[in-house]
């Protein structure tokens, strides 16, 4: 199971989390959890990637708020001027392209967007989540969508 799910879990965590080897132990504790909780889950399990998929985001998330206090806060300029834009692309961006761009968000607006955008959470459960307020989370989303917005134009300039 861990192998077969592994670069499932992998994917869920490096978009939440600021590197590599963090989000590897959050993979290996959700395995842990899924391991750990899968006897109990069983009888009313309906999709087990979709109940394995909510608890990695749910682990990932945790390491994300013991590791926030290790990050900056930045305003939109220093999201802007912060970017470089040595990789040119084509005007239509890839899921790779676009993936790259939301590694140069900064945390929160990366993980505020991930939940909204990818996940499908509210903006009251990412406040629950985190632990902001919603209008916190509406405003690292709009944050977020504003500093993509600028990334790709930056990018698409460049040629």
């Amino acid at each position: 199971m861990f192998r077969h799910f592994f670069g499932l879990a992998m994917g869920i965590s490096v978009r939440y989390l600021p590197s590599h080897a963090i989000a590897q132990e959050a993979v290996n504790d959700s395995f842990l959890k899924i391991f750990e909780q899968l006897p109990r889950q069983l009888a009313g399990l309906h999709s087990f990637k979709a109940w394995m998929r909510a608890l990695v985001v749910r682990t990932a998330i945790d390491y994300f708020r013991k590791e926030r206090k290790n990050y900056q806060a930045t305003s939109l300029d220093a999201c802007h001027d912060s970017y470089t834009a040595a990789d040119e692309v084509a005007d239509g961006q890839s899921v790779e392209e676009i993936l790259r761009l939301l590694d140069k968000l900064p945390p929160v607006w990366k993980v505020v967007f991930n939940l909204y955008e990818v996940e499908g959470y509210s903006h009251e459960e990412i406040g629950k989540m985190l632990d902001i307020s919603t209008s916190s989370s509406r405003v690292y989303l709009a944050r977020a969508k504003e500093c993509l917005r600028k990334m790709i134009t930056i990018q698409n300039g460049s040629h």
